[in-house]
């Protein structure tokens, strides 16, 4: 299974997943795999991926054609995934129904893909964040997360955290720790969830990076400090 985080802020946009793919039917015996990359960069783009094993095929086809069309509007990007998602779909799996039918086995539907893409929109000169999210048992319909963030996956408990500790004025120094905390904090509650944490941030200025393994083990020692700090305040009387 999957947590992945998307997050927007005053000065960027922070992207953030864990690592670990789960194998077989969640209902009995699974295997795990801990280097499942699914936070992607396209250019000044993010997409993040949960679910289906066939998301890769289609982000690595949406950035040829991002960069071969010279893309430069996150909307546009949105729309470049979904064509190619919808296609590739009715491609693989042209007899399989979107969600199961009554009556029929319920193994035999299109695989659940879960895809969140964010960046800038330009308009007027303007650079306006914006984050999309799209399922593919809807048809790969779009939808616009104009609240601030979006999440796929195991979301019960990140969704739980945000609604308590996010706020839309906050800046790309602080969301890069509250995307760490809340994929830690659900692989604490759900092994479906784990692995290393992936963290790519998106920039107003058009620059996008991922961050390194020594940058993410400081926001999590940072986090550690700041969770014991959190667990004194109820040991004081």
């Amino acid at each position: 299974m999957t947590l992945t985080v998307c997050l927007r802020g005053i000065d960027g946009i922070v992207l953030a997943s864990d690592s670990r793919g789960t194998f077989g039917d969640p209902r009995g015996v699974t295997a795990q795999n801990d280097t499942i990359k699914k936070v992607y960069l396209v250019r000044n783009f993010g997409i993040l991926m949960a679910g289906g094993q066939q998301g890769n095929m289609i982000i690595e086809e949406a950035e040829r054609e991002v960069e071969s069309e010279n893309i430069n509007d996150v909307t546009r990007v949105m729309e470049k995934v979904r064509e190619i998602g919808r296609r590739k779909y009715n491609e693989w799996f042209p007899t399989f129904p979107f969600m199961p039918i009554p009556g029929q086995n319920s193994q035999f539907v299109r695989p659940a893909m879960h895809l969140t893409i964010a960046g800038y929109h330009v308009e007027n000169e303007e650079m306006e964040p914006k984050i999309y999210s799209m399922v593919s048992n809807f048809d790969f319909a779009p939808n616009l997360h104009d609240f601030g963030f979006a999440l796929g996956g195991v979301v019960q408990y990140a969704l739980y955290l945000l609604n308590r500790l996010y706020s839309t004025d906050m800046e790309v120094e602080n969301l890069k720790h509250l995307a760490a905390y809340v994929v830690t904090e659900t692989a604490e509650q759900d092994g479906k969830v784990g692995g290393p944490v992936q963290i790519g941030i998106i920039f107003p200025n058009a620059e996008a990076l991922m961050l390194n393994n020594e940058d993410i083990d400081s926001i999590m020692v940072e986090n550690a400090e700041k969770s014991e700090e959190l667990k004194e305040l109820f040991r004081q009387r």
